[in-house]
């Protein structure tokens, strides 16, 4: 008895099936289909296009508005609308200043000379010179700003920066009673230096003449060291109980509180 078999079908529908020899298989496509096909993937573009334009029109803009918004904040002036300085009261840091050190509307001062030169390491007399040679300069002198208001006095900034050197102590603790600001207080440090060294190196960093090195000779003869000119080398020694008023001072290049010991 003959057995016919046939192969089941593919359960997973991979095999091809078998294709009518009768069957004819064309595919035909007009010009028109071609033209409308062209100009829908046309349009497509072009609105991907006009998306990505306006998303990169919106980045620029609020790059821009972060970029301005940075900047504002970095101005600190004293044009109007910008952000205010803090008042300060600058006439009455000036009233006290004249009232504590040289008097007001007839009143005595209310430190005295030896105080005065504790303060400040140089006498009432030696200050007020320095204050007048500086007061007309265009750092020094009082001007009016932009808004119409006058600036700090030359008096607070001489003070300020004598403050500084006298004590050792930071730019910006001298605000407290100059009532300035660290900036304007480092560059008024800055420029008094300069205004000494100019000012003075002339007349004391010189070679002593005969009659000054004879007084220098007799003061140090009296102190026990005869024929000594001067020192020419040094040595710190730590000062572990340096009071606490004279640690700006007396605190050397390592960091420690020491005095001086001198070879001569």
């Amino acid at each position: 008895m003959p057995c016919a078999y046939t192969s089941p079908p593919c359960p997973l529908h991979l095999c091809p099936a078998p294709v009518p020899a009768n069957l004819a298989c064309r595919v035909t496509m007009q010009p028109a289909d071609v033209m409308d096909d062209d100009l829908e993937l046309a349009s497509v573009l072009s609105a991907s296009a006009s998306m990505t334009m306006t998303r990169l029109r919106t980045l620029c803009l609020e790059v821009r508005r972060s970029v301005a918004v940075r900047r504002r904040r970095r101005r600190r002036c004293s044009l109007p609308g910008h952000v205010v300085n803090l008042e300060r009261g600058f006439d009455m840091g000036v009233k006290r200043i004249i009232m504590d050190y040289f008097g007001w509307q007839g009143r005595p001062p209310l430190y005295g000379d030896k105080v005065f030169t504790r303060r400040f390491r140089v006498g009432r007399d030696v200050f007020l010179e320095m204050y007048d040679k500086l007061r007309g300069r265009s750092f020094w002198r009082q001007d009016v700003n932009a808004t119409g208001r006058p600036q700090s006095h030359a008096l607070r900034k001489v003070v300020g920066a004598f403050r500084v050197l006298a004590y050792g102590e930071t730019y910006d603790r001298a605000d407290e009673y100059a009532r300035l600001s660290k900036a304007t207080i480092t560059i008024a440090v800055h420029k008094l230096i300069d205004f000494v060294v100019k000012q003075y190196a002339a007349s004391y960093l010189r070679a002593p003449s005969d009659a000054e090195l004879r007084v220098v000779l007799d003061r140090n003869k009296a102190r026990g060291f005869p024929g000594c000119i001067g020192s020419i080398d040094c040595s710190h020694r730590r000062w572990r109980s340096c009071p606490t008023a004279q640690h700006g001072q007396k605190q050397n290049r390592k960091s420690y509180r020491s005095v001086v010991l001198e070879t001569v």
